[in-house]
């Protein structure tokens, strides 16, 4: 038996909500991160990022990418304004795949869900506020934008549910409202939650 160690890959989506470079995501995409790279949509050169701030029980964390100016960024909506049966889109880069990103389409089918993701350690946390929508995700979508019609951000997707021995669960996944993303910006930026 030989003595080393494995290298461990994750994917996942990402907002650029700075010209300069910033990337928000989810927490659990880059935690534990010994190195991240980004690829921009319709680029094929990897960019070093790295992680300015995250927020274990938000669930988000904010990156800086190295040597980029004059990105496009995210509009943000008003998350709050949001109402079941609002036509939204997930979009994202579900299960790694090459090519481009995925584009699904649903609605928002609850707001203000409270619901308990297992951490890398084992450990349970709550979620709390969440936006739920039937427009599938994936691995790979987390961190990624969920859309309202008027192509502003309202969340960022974050979870789906998934099936038990005592429940099925199909097509219920989960966002973090923008708002709650905006109002934490502040305190990523200067290296904390």
């Amino acid at each position: 038996m030989g003595g080393g160690t494995a290298q461990v890959t994750a994917e996942g989506t990402g907002l650029i909500v700075s010209p300069t470079g910033e990337v928000v995501t989810n927490d659990h995409v880059v935690d534990g991160a010994s190195s991240i790279t980004v690829t921009l949509n319709g680029s094929s050169r990897a960019l070093h990022a790295t992680v300015v701030g995250a927020d274990t029980t938000h669930d988000v964390a904010l990156l800086q990418l190295a040597g980029v100016h004059d990105l496009p960024t995210v509009s943000f909506g008003d998350s709050n304004a949001v109402a079941v049966g609002d036509d939204v889109v997930a979009i994202g880069y579900a299960l790694g795949m090459t090519g481009g990103p995925t584009v699904t389409a649903g609605i928002v089918s609850a707001t203000n869900r409270q619901v308990s993701t297992q951490t890398a350690e084992g450990s349970t946390e709550a979620l709390s506020g969440m936006l739920q929508t039937d427009a599938a995700i994936s691995s790979g979508n987390s961190g990624g934008p969920l859309v309202n019609s008027a192509k502003q951000v309202i969340g960022i997707n974050t979870m789906v549910a998934t099936s038990t021995r005592e429940s099925t669960a199909q097509n219920i996944g989960f966002a973090i409202p923008a708002h709650e993303v905006e109002a934490l910006l502040p305190g990523l930026r200067h290296g904390n939650g």
